[in-house]
């Protein structure tokens, strides 16, 4: 029933529609993220970023995407990308309060290969404990895909090894004023940190309800 309604939408699609929902899907198969108006009004070599936009509202209409937290989401892996891959599960990290560095991987959590695109094999999984980053839809409990890198820009949230030996997950701010990793809950302090190692870059959140 699931299917046959899924292929009742599609047919709905205009030509332009389609291109448009391919166009997403590859971005988000090789990012690992939904485009903006203006990187998909680029691909689609859209000048006109109203044009771009009328077109994901209608995909949003037809159910192909949708809205969740504020941020625009497919509603279904891009095709041909239904298979899962094997994430390393590394312990917990702590969205609250610093703490020791997290165990080595004893588990792994199946995450479907559409949300890591060409990131595979590059990419583990941490568990979040606290409520330091809930303003970012990042809560206790929480399974976040962590994508490995020793290098971040300004704005984005990191896992970051600090010089007591503690790790935490939090905002990355580099500025005039120095390098903080921030949390995303006015009840938690800005961290000022002088030497700084990032372990990884988020990239996503796993969540049961």
């Amino acid at each position: 029933m699931v299917n046959k309604m899924v292929n009742k939408i599609r047919a709905e699609l205009t030509e332009r529609q389609s291109r448009v929902l391919q166009a997403i899907e590859k971005f988000v198969f090789e990012h690992g993220y939904f485009p903006t108006i203006r990187q998909l009004g680029k691909i689609l070599d859209l000048v006109n970023p109203s044009a771009v936009f009328k077109h994901v509202q209608s995909l949003e209409k037809k159910g192909y995407i949708n809205k969740e937290a504020g941020e625009l989401k497919l509603t279904h892996p891009p095709a041909s990308l239904g298979a899962h891959v094997k994430v390393p599960l590394l312990g917990l990290v702590p969205a609250g309060q610093p703490r020791e560095m997290f165990d080595s991987a004893r588990e792994s959590v199946e995450v479907p290969d559409w949300m890591l695109g060409r990131k595979a094999g590059n990419v583990f999984c941490v568990q979040v404990e606290g409520k330091s980053m809930v303003d970012a839809y990042i809560d206790d409990g929480d399974r976040v895909l962590i994508e490995r890198t020793n290098t971040a820009h300004s704005g984005e949230m990191v896992v970051a090894f600090l010089e007591d030996g503690s790790i935490t997950l939090k905002r990355l701010k580099i500025g005039g004023e120095g390098t903080f990793l921030l949390p995303e809950n006015p009840e938690f302090q800005p961290i000022a940190v002088d030497q700084l190692k990032i372990l990884g870059r988020v990239i996503g959140v796993l969540r049961k309800y």
